[in-house]
């Protein structure tokens, strides 16, 4: 097993093996630290560590108790900060604004671990406490929060995170090749102003741009976005797209000062991937805890294959935080994985997922190397897509050789509307060897306007999916169930939850995986939701009372 790093929680410290006094850099997570590829806090750990830089990690302290924030030396480098995994308001609250009952990402699933806008609470203490020292934010809620965005909680815009968390840079999306820069920048030039990919930094207003290394975009500026909800949606469109290595720099104005956002590079996104491949994790929760960590149980045995998803799903936040551009490991590192995880004490052979976003992905590439607008897959494939499910089965087939593994199987689930008529033998395949009872698709609702507006599969035809789904079950002598994820109360629905009842009732669906839309931070669904407009900026029905909100849940509810 791998060392576990120095950590503080709840008043104790569990310190490695050398027992230092004096770290390079501390991390301050709201999150329990779990040593797997899957939780934020122990991919930068582990990347840290690799670098050769000495890390402890200050996990969920309590904001009203300073000494859990000085419990170690101030760092020689700087203090890393993360709400965690998810954003901490919708880890915190759920879709009715009503706190959550349980938290996976805290011990025995403990709720209260993490403040509300943990980001925010976090970088202010660190501030008051340690005025002169260099502070990184990172993670989903630093990279949706990144510009002016809605805040579904408060209803109301929220400026950039940087004004409430005065850190010094911001990173977005993955961090695996970006902290080496920071690294190098806290080391060697901690004087100046950085201008490395991937990151974000707070500037004076109108100030630093004659010092910029590539054309930049004046976003619409945060007043400009409170004035008029046609700016907003105008910001929110042009961020959708932003995340790729050949966009411009894109800045948005504020009285207090401005935020300019570098795009992130190609060597980077190649890194990225290679970092991956190098990282070994423990995939146990740290021995700090005297209770299991129920987030950890489900992908404890899992894979990432990829990163990025070429979906344009407007509800989703992936896009601002990943990017659509498909980044693949090799199948040579997956199995090198696979192999050492086989020798897990734990590892019983069966494999739970090898995947990412969205599995059938794996492998995908444009033949062009991109364009500006990242459409790949919406409102059709695009002919410049290389997109089969044969890179899929063949690593998926080379999994299973493994000494010790007996099952693979794909937890994650697959975009059906993405399986080529010509390639369902090799779907077949994939039901046959690689699914335990359950498949899981999300075709969120089955109204074609709402489709539309989810930017999400309006031209499939999901009632033929299941036939060709069961006949296939049948032809194989399996007894398989497709369990569906659909979406309720999203912008412009009018009374199209009404067809997602329809149609549970014609298809005989199991329908326990409902969600009411909940307007995230950064997302162009979450725009919608607030202007009332699509992002055609035309006016829209959105059902944003409690009420209104649930009718569709009940209706499905009924059937």
């Amino acid at each position: 097993m791998l060392p576990y790093p120095t950590i503080a929680f709840n008043g104790k410290i569990y310190y490695e093996a050398s027992k230092k006094t004096e770290y390079d850099v501390i991390i301050v997570t709201g999150d329990a630290y779990v040593d797997h590829a899957a939780f934020p806090t122990a991919v930068i750990f582990r990347t840290l560590e690799y670098l050769g830089l000495s890390v402890a990690i200050i996990a969920q302290p309590d904001i009203n108790n300073n000494d859990e924030f000085t419990v170690f030396k101030e760092p020689k480098l700087f203090f890393a900060v993360t709400s965690g995994a998810m954003d901490s308001m919708v880890a915190n609250y759920t879709a009715t604004k009503m706190p959550r009952s349980k938290d996976r990402l805290s011990p025995e699933g403990k709720p209260g671990l993490r403040p509300k806008r943990a980001l925010n609470s976090y970088v202010q203490k660190l501030r008051q406490l340690y005025k002169s020292s260099k502070i990184v934010v990172g993670g989903i809620e630093a990279s949706l929060r990144r510009y002016v965005h809605y805040d579904f909680w408060e209803d109301k815009l929220r400026d950039p995170v940087l004004f409430d968390a005065p850190a010094d840079i911001l990173v977005y999306g993955m961090g695996e090749a970006v902290i080496r820069e920071i690294v190098d920048w806290c080391r060697n030039k901690p004087n100046e102003v950085p201008q490395i990919p991937q990151t974000c930094i707070k500037v004076k207003h109108r100030e630093f741009r004659d010092s910029l290394t590539k054309q930049f975009e004046i976003l619409p500026s945060v007043d400009d976005c409170r004035k008029s909800k046609q700016a907003f949606m105008e910001l929110s469109r042009k961020i959708d797209v932003s995340v790729r290595p050949d966009s411009k720099i894109l800045i948005q104005e504020h009285f207090k000062g401005d935020v300019i956002c570098f795009p992130p590079s190609e060597e980077f996104f190649k890194q990225e991937i290679l970092t991956m491949d190098r990282l070994n994790y423990n995939r146990m929760s740290h021995p700090i805890y005297e209770k299991p960590i129920p987030g950890l149980e489900p992908v404890q045995f899992s894979i990432q294959s990829h990163r990025g998803c070429l979906s344009a799903c407007s509800f989703c936040a992936l896009s601002l935080h990943q990017g659509r551009v498909i980044r693949s490991r090799s199948i040579e590192s997956i199995i090198s994985e696979i192999t050492l995880l086989s020798k897990h004490p734990d590892f019983k052979g069966i494999v739970s997922d090898i995947g990412g976003p969205s599995a059938n992905m794996y492998g995908w590439e444009c033949k062009i190397g991109g364009c500006e607008t990242r459409m790949c897959v919406h409102p059709k494939i695009c002919p410049n897509l290389k997109h089969s499910l044969r890179p899929l089965v063949t690593l998926l087939k080379a999994a299973l050789k493994v000494q010790g593994v007996r099952k693979v199987f794909l937890g994650s689930g697959l975009r059906y509307d993405l399986i080529r008529d010509d390639e369902w033998d090799l779907f077949e395949y994939i039901i046959k060897n690689h699914v335990s009872g359950q498949l899981k698709v999300a075709p969120e609702h089955f109204d074609k306007s709402v489709l539309t507006l989810m930017r999400k599969g309006e031209n499939a035809d999901f009632g033929k999916f299941i036939q060709k789904f069961y006949k296939s079950c049948e032809k194989i002598g399996k007894k398989l169930y497709v369990v569906p994820y659909l979406m309720t109360a999203f912008p412009g629905n009018k009374n199209a939850d009404n067809v997602l009842k329809d149609k549970i009732k014609e298809l005989r669906l199991v329908h326990e995986q409902i969600q009411e839309f909940t307007p995230t931070p950064g997302s162009l669904a979450g725009a919608m939701y607030y202007t009332e407009l699509d992002y055609k900026y035309n006016e829209i029905k959105v059902s944003k009372t409690a009420n209104e909100r649930k009718k569709g849940r009940q209706i499905i509810q009924k059937c």
